[in-house]
């Protein structure tokens, strides 16, 4: 919903509680659930590997979970577009056909993830560990991969169309079938 319809939501609610000579404390609640609704989720540095997450029942569109703990943990065909993952722990986690497009993966441990058909489109994954991830049939389409460990990582059928690869490795990794590589951007850098 834009802003606009916001506005126009809280003055339907708001409309009848002054004319019924709302007390204070309704009409604060009402501007908590306004300041809620135009806010992000913010789940930075917490422990979330005994959450169980339900697609549909959370928005993490656009949540701040940098710094948190997510090994393990199950988010497949969870929509995270335009999330905050950075230096997020996410290994050996489940994200399998999830949307993870533009969000903000950098230095993110994702050793041993699943994330087979997972949309990485225009995602930012540079420094991130990827080792012995599934990567099968993923979207890196336009995806920033600078300086990422992809060693031992599956990579079957993924996408890497437009994708930056500059000082990635991609020691014993699984590049069958890979679509875009000839489109990919990999200059030498250093990633010390």
């Amino acid at each position: 919903m834009n802003r606009k319809g916001y506005r126009w939501l809280f003055s339907l609610l708001l409309l009848p509680l002054l004319a019924q000579g709302a007390n204070q404390s309704d009409l604060d609640k009402l501007v908590e659930l306004k300041k809620a609704q135009s806010t992000y989720l913010d789940l930075s540095n917490v422990d979330l590997r005994n959450y169980s997450f339900i697609p549909g029942k959370i928005d993490l569109q656009r949540a701040n979970l940098s710094h948190s703990n997510l090994s393990g943990v199950d988010l497949s065909k969870m929509n995270l577009s335009g999330a905050n993952l950075s230096y997020a722990n996410l290994a050996n986690a489940r994200l399998n056909q999830a949307v993870l497009t533009s969000a903000n993966l950098q230095h993110a441990n994702l050793s041993g993830a699943e994330l087979h058909q997972t949309d990485l489109s225009g995602a930012d994954l540079s420094f991130a560990t990827l080792t012995t991830a599934n990567l099968q049939q993923a979207l890196f389409i336009k995806a920033d991969l600078t300086c990422v460990n992809l060693n031992q990582a599956d990579l079957t059928r993924s996408n890497f169309t437009e994708a930056v690869i500059s000082g990635a490795t991609f020691i014993n990794t699984m590049t069958a079938d890979i679509i875009g590589y000839d489109s990919v951007t990999d200059r030498k850098i250093s990633c010390g």
